[in-house]
This record gives C-alpha cells, structure tokens and sequence, in this order.
C-alpha cells in the first residue's frame, strides 16, 4: 500500500510539472508584439557579410578560432534570419551587394572572441570557463550611411555555438525592428 500511494505522489507532481511548463505566458507585452512584427520583414532582401575580425598579429591558435566561428556564423546568421522572415544570402564581398529598394546589406564582425575553457566549464561549472563574443554590426540601405550600427557582447558557460546563436538572435531581432521601422 505505501508503494502504491508512493507512485500516485510522484505522478501528480509530475503531472503538474508538465501542466505548468504548458501554461507558459509571454515573459511581458513586447515578446508578443515581437513575434507579430516579423511578418513585416517578410521577403525582405538582406545580403549578409561577416568578417572574423582576424589581425595579422593573431597566432595560429586565435586564427583557427576566429576562422571556426565565423563559418559557424556564416550558416547560423542567415539561417536565423530566414526565420524571422528574411531572404537573406551570404556574400563574401562588399561589392555583391547592389543597392536597391526593399534591399538592405548588414555586415558584422567579430570584434573580440574568447572561447573559454571547456575543461573548466565541465569540471568547474558555475560559468567558469565561460566562452565569450563581441560584435559591431552595421545596416545600410540604398545610402552609403548606416541605417542601424551596434555591438553586441554575449558570454555564455555553455557551448561556444550557444554564444554565437544568442549574438544572432539578438541582431536579428535589431536588424527586424529597425526595418519595420522603417
């Protein structure tokens, strides 16, 4: 009998546990009204131009980093912003880019990179470790003058990838306002 009642406890409370994860409500006003203003960048052209930010005084060490992160960055950012609504490509140079109406380039580059310690972040945990990205990014339209400019800095005691992701869902959500703004 203490078994069976035992078994009925821990199914309530894991039922309660799914019923609560279910009920989420958005964390306040604007991730609603995000999430409804993604339709306005529908189809909009974005080419996409990522620079490493790699220096000649960089070791081999830093630069097989950098190179790693910017491909990384160069599939997930217009990836991200496919999903937002955007028809974005990558280009590899500036000059690929043809300005046009409803046509807009965003470049980015990587302006400090640490990846951290992977040793650490298993062993230590409590963000020990922790990877970590800066960034400048830059929207132009048909002007030669940046519609948006920014940094964005992002740390993370996960995974290098999820520091990268969190910079391009950040820039994406930016680079989104900026041109339903518009």
């Amino acid at each position: 009998m203490r078994s069976r009642a035992r078994v009925v406890v821990l199914i309530a409370v894991a039922l309660m546990v799914v019923l609560s994860a279910c009920a989420r409500a958005p964390r306040d006003k604007s991730e609603k009204a995000d999430s409804g203003r993604a339709s306005s960048v529908r189809g909009t052209n974005l080419a996409v131009l990522i620079d490493p930010g790699i220096e000649p005084s960089f070791t081999d060490m830093q630069v097989k980093n950098r190179e790693q992160v910017g491909d990384f960055m160069e599939q997930d950012l217009p990836a991200v912003l496919k999903k937002s609504g955007f028809n974005a490509r990558l280009i590899r140079k500036r000059s690929e880019y043809q300005p046009a109406a409803g046509s807009y380039l965003l470049t980015v580059k990587i302006t400090n990179y640490n990846p951290g310690s992977k040793a650490a972040r298993m062993m230590v945990g409590y963000g020990a470790g922790a990877a970590s990205m800066d960034t400048h990014y830059e929207l132009y339209g048909s002007g030669s003058s940046p519609l948006l400019s920014d940094n964005q800095s992002v740390g993370s005691g996960r995974d290098w990838r999820n520091v990268i992701r969190k910079i391009n869902e950040l820039t994406t959500k930016a680079v989104a306002k900026k041109v339903n703004s518009l």
